[in-house]
């Protein structure tokens, strides 16, 4: 009996440190990719009079679970004594490859699906086969910035620009959204752009503290509780 519970105890404690170590090696790899997908396609589609840059979710998604699946099917291969295999390839392995191949097709497909506005237009590309669309702000039919408070204190703030064809554009995905949202809200008021603008409940007020800085909470008052 005691044989059993110290097995499984160093069973426990192997996982622990074999998932540490993977935690270690993944943590870089994903922080990495993210910065380099997310640069790379901003540099490609933007130019230095950009306000915002917004890509897709589902890139970031992929960049993030991927190489955990990844490395852990690998662990897995390295450890594992099965003899299944798929074209000779232990099973472990032949997931991690399918893995690989499927993300790198998702993440060349979206990376052509971004928004990129400046003070003259609003470029929107859906798609590596889609067709680019420049709108004017002329074609900006209002702006609505509200903010939703769901399980766990997330808090989700939008800022959709609606667009006279039906599009919408969050400019709250883009990843320098509380960095240069102030400079584009001052743009759209003097352009004259109905602002809708959802003031932030009283009984909420400590929802957000508790999940933004300072520095952020500035921004945010600016754009919802005026």
């Amino acid at each position: 009996m005691k044989k059993e519970t110290t097995k499984r105890q160093s069973e426990i404690c192997s996982f622990g440190i074999e998932s540490f170590i993977i935690l270690c090696i993944a943590v870089p790899i994903i922080l990495g990719l993210n910065s380099f997908y997310y640069n790379f396609q901003k540099s490609i589609f933007s130019n230095a009079d950009t306000i915002l840059f917004i890509h897709d979710k589902l890139s970031g998604f992929i960049i993030f679970f991927s190489p955990l699946i990844i490395l852990l099917c690998i662990a897995s291969s390295i450890k594992s004594n099965t003899s299944i295999r798929i074209m000779k390839v232990k099973i472990f392995s032949f997931i991690a490859i399918v893995i690989f191949l499927i993300s790198i097709l998702i993440l060349i497909l979206q990376f052509f699906e971004c928004v990129a506005i400046n003070k003259e237009r609003i470029y929107v590309r859906s798609g590596i086969f889609s067709t680019n669309k420049n709108y004017m702000w002329s074609d900006v039919t209002d702006v609505e910035v509200s903010y939703e408070i769901g399980p766990k204190h997330k808090i989700d703030i939008s800022y959709n620009m609606h667009l006279d064809d039906g599009t919408i554009v969050d400019a709250s995905d883009s990843q320098d959204f509380f960095s240069n949202i102030i400079n584009l809200d001052d743009f759209i008021k003097d352009k004259r752009i109905k602002i809708i603008r959802s003031n932030i409940k009283s009984s909420d007020y400590s929802e957000f503290t508790g999940v933004f800085d300072d520095d952020r909470m500035k921004v945010i008052l600016k754009i919802l509780n005026k």
